[in-house]
């Protein structure tokens, strides 16, 4: 499962290698992206991951490992008890509640005081939130401030944690509060930044496919 604003295509290389392993591989576009439609006005991001999860039923999948980056590692997590859902893998995974920063604390306050005095507020948000209008800018900032703490310790199966040194966007503080949470979860560390695996796509790759066997093999052994 692909991050915001990304598409199946950025996850070619592992469907590829998983596919040459003997695998079965199912890459998607997410609801609102690439070649899929548009989401209701009103989604949410357990709409998202109950989206993922009728497509497991629909499919009659079972012992599933997900992989999820960003975005989707936010679905991955409320995949994690999924009965279906039998291994997760979070790369660069969003959803843990940042740490408090003076930094965004002022910006926070700019906004709101220019939000009250009526000014442009053009110049305030992310990069993903400024390319998007409508609808899916309201399911952005629905999403952006949903935090999935909680959810974490209900996660009850094994986790692997795929995280990029120098990520600005998820750092990698979070990568190691999730691993102290969740019971049955390993973290590898790769050079690079928010898109280290497909910075060492060969690698990630070799890490995913072996993690996959080890899981099938703890499930059906």
């Amino acid at each position: 499962m692909h991050g915001w604003g990304g598409t199946h295509k950025l996850f070619d290389a592992l469907f590829d290698s998983l596919s040459a392993a003997g695998c079965d591989v199912i890459s998607l576009d997410l609801p609102g992206f690439g070649d899929s439609a548009a989401p209701s006005p009103h989604f949410t991001t357990d709409d998202y991951a109950d989206c993922v999860r009728g497509i497991i039923e629909k499919l009659g999948l079972c012992d599933v490992t997900v992989v999820g980056h960003s975005f989707g590692g936010r679905l991955a997590i409320l995949l994690g008890v999924c009965p279906l859902v039998s291994a997760i893998v979070l790369v660069d995974g969003a959803g843990i509640k940042p740490r408090f920063s003076f930094r965004k604390w002022l910006r926070v306050g700019w906004y709101k005081r220019a939000k009250k005095r009526g000014s442009d507020l053009s110049g305030f948000g992310s990069a993903d939130y400024k390319a998007l209008s409508g609808d899916m800018r309201e399911i952005f900032v629905r999403v952006v401030n949903r935090h999935l703490d909680n959810d974490l310790k209900k996660i009850n199966v094994p986790t692997l944690l795929i995280w990029g040194k120098n990520d600005k966007e998820t750092p990698l503080y979070m990568a190691k509060r999730i691993k102290r949470v969740v019971k049955d979860c390993g973290l590898v560390v790769l050079e690079g930044g928010h898109f280290a695996y497909l910075e060492n796509s060969r690698q990630f790759c070799a890490i995913v496919r072996n993690f996959v066997f080890s899981a099938l093999y703890t499930v059906h052994y």
